[in-house]
């Protein structure tokens, strides 16, 4: 969840490229941040409560320097638990995304043995423990490893040695990227944050450490402390797409976006091909991913089902595991479609060990090259919509959506009919972000709510249930997404007078229905709010989405992002940063 960053080069603006690295990394946590340099001996530390945006930072010139932005688990958000922490001399200084499990067996020890806490986290146990092993004279890789090799749970810590200026680092579960540059080299937990300085990167795998130091980079097995040959990729993204622009915020700027990716879309081939081959001739089919994830699951589910004639069961990742007691039946190879916009999401990971362990194919679909789920694929899909910086999901989701709609045209062998939808989809969300002012309007009218019901058939489901994700995350008004024909099951006792109902309407056979559902709603004094192509005397207001067949999900839901977005802003919260979340979740 937390982000980690460090450099060791030729440059003496070490703490400067790190605290750039950190803002590029806030999207993973923003609780509080902190960096540490070597200064006079000891480790000089700078740490803050609160966001990074603006920042600036006062340590004095070196040429290493280690940070962190944290989202919290263990400790309260205050200055002392921010990250980075000492050992008890200042001599290395600490960082760590992940929860150590035994941390308080290993506090009780470290304290018998005289260690002084200055926090309450899981995390300076760490400290302590490598501490101990440089006492006795331990090289520092040697001293990293030995101390991960004592932590339970999934985590990743980095250590930056003032004698050396060193820094060493171990993973297991939480992402770590080498960044190979030319003045210097770089670590961090996302290669995006990389990609202005050098786009040759090595991913660090599970059981893992490194050795970072201004003119080298070394490899190690967790497991034998022996050194190996790291594999260096590299990544394609555009250092450019990761700035803001014009736009107030990365949301607006990410939103606005979707249409070049999808163009994209219409015409990637490769992975894509590859994927529908091997699911034309699959047994059982399942999909799963987490939050927006989980919702492009769902409506691939729809896609394969709709335009392949093929069944695919969507499972949220975090209840798949429990699901696979009774094994996998019926003929042909079983695959597990995994979606997961950072490729690092534990619960997605957990999945696809779950579905190994009974004999399942994996294929990803995911944004980030050489991710954990990259390399675990059979068959990885990058879906290539660049860096995204908001934490809530927009471009990525749609582009999830549309490769899992487009490999199902390849199943059916419909390949130009699916090229050409995903371009009339294009063409659709950019009218619909064209006339924002009429969701700024909606969001106007409903700024105020309490509560919001989003109401949706077929397609139209997962629709609504990620335009409910949407409003809550970003705007803190409760909102739930409904299949429209429960709503007469319990629902409907949810409305009162002036309850805001989002109805999804698009011109299609569910048409008749979701107006009848939003009569409904409205004889009990709902206020209607139709996402629709055509007008009805049953909306109260109407956001207009253009009918692109099967794809009409696209620019419903960027209307119901750009919704979420306007109420965010009107009441005063922070698009690009909602609290309590992170982007990447690499915790249980």
């Amino acid at each position: 969840m937390c982000g980690i960053f460090a450099y060791a080069g030729r440059s003496a603006g070490a703490a400067q490229i790190v605290l750039d690295g950190l803002k590029k990394l806030e999207y993973r946590g923003y609780d509080s941040w902190g960096i540490a340099v070597p200064q006079e001996g000891r480790a000089a530390l700078e740490r803050h409560v609160g966001k990074i945006s603006h920042a600036e930072t006062a340590l004095p010139s070196t040429h290493v320097a280690l940070g962190h932005t944290r989202w919290a688990t263990h400790g309260g958000v205050t200055r002392r638990n921010a990250h980075p922490h000492l050992d008890c001399h200042g001599r290395i200084a600490l960082i760590h995304n992940g929860i150590v499990e035994n941390h308080q067996a290993l506090r009780a020890e470290l304290d018998a043995r005289g260690h002084r806490f200055r926090s309450s986290t899981d995390t300076e146990v760490v400290a302590h423990l490598v501490e101990e092993l440089l006492d006795a004279g331990t090289a520092l890789i040697d001293a990293t490893i030995q101390a991960f090799r004592r932590l339970e749970g999934l985590n990743a810590i980095a250590v930056l040695e003032v004698a050396s200026g060193a820094v060493a680092a171990a993973k297991s579960g939480s992402p770590l990227v080498l960044g190979w540059g030319d003045g210097g080299n770089l670590m961090a937990s996302d290669a995006a944050a990389l990609i202005s300085h050098t786009r040759r990167v090595t991913f660090l795998e599970d059981g893992q450490a490194a050795l970072i130091e201004r003119d080298a980079i070394r490899v190690y097995d967790v497991a034998t402390a022996t050194e190996i040959r790291p594999r260096v990729e590299t990544v394609d993204w555009d250092a450019s797409d990761d700035s803001r622009g014009e736009h107030a915020h990365y949301m607006a700027k990410e939103i606005r976006e979707q249409p070049a990716v999808l163009r994209r879309l219409a015409v990637a081939d490769g992975a894509l091909d590859e994927l529908a081959t091997a699911l034309a001739d699959a047994g059982q089919v399942l999909m799963t991913g987490c939050g927006s994830a989980y919702h492009a699951a769902l409506a691939g589910t729809y896609y394969f089902s709709r335009l392949a004639g093929k069944f695919a069961h969507a499972i949220a990742s975090s209840e798949l595991p429990y699901r696979m007691g009774a094994g996998i039946s019926g003929g042909g190879t079983p695959w597990l479609v995994a979606v997961s916009q950072s490729g690092e999401t534990i619960d997605v990971l957990d999945a696809v060990k779950a579905a190994r362990a009974q004999g399942m194919k994996v294929a990803a679909i995911t944004n980030v090259q050489g991710s954990t789920l990259f390399r675990a694929a059979d068959i990885p899909v990058l879906i290539g919509a660049g860096p995204e910086r908001a934490v809530l999901a927009t471009k990525t989701f749609t582009a999830q959506v549309t490769a899992l709609a487009q490999t199902a045209w390849r199943i059916a062998g419909r390949r130009d009919e699916g090229r050409l939808a995903v371009e009339r989809a294009a063409n659709a969300c950019d009218a619909v972000i064209s006339n924002q002012a009429r969701a700024l309007g909606l969001a106007a009218r409903v700024h105020q709510a309490k509560s919001l019901l989003v109401l949706g058939r077929g397609l139209s489901y997962p629709a609504a249930m990620e335009a409910a994700l949407k409003v809550k995350e970003v705007s803190y008004i409760h909102a739930e997404g409904f299949a429209s024909g429960e709503l007469k099951h319990g629902v409907i006792a949810l409305v009162e007078q002036g309850t805001p109902c989002l109805v999804f309407a698009p011109r299609d056979e569910t048409f008749a229905a979701a107006v009848s559902g939003a009569m409904e709603v409205k004889a009990r004094g709902a206020l209607t709010l139709g996402l629709s192509p055509a007008d009805d005397p049953a909306f109260d207001a109407r956001l207009e989405v253009g009918d692109c067949g099967d794809l009409t999900l696209l620019p419903q839901t960027v209307a119901s992002q750009l919704l979420a977005y306007h109420l965010a802003v009107l009441r005063g919260c922070d698009p690009d940063k909602p609290r309590n979340l992170a982007k990447c979740v690499t915790v249980r």
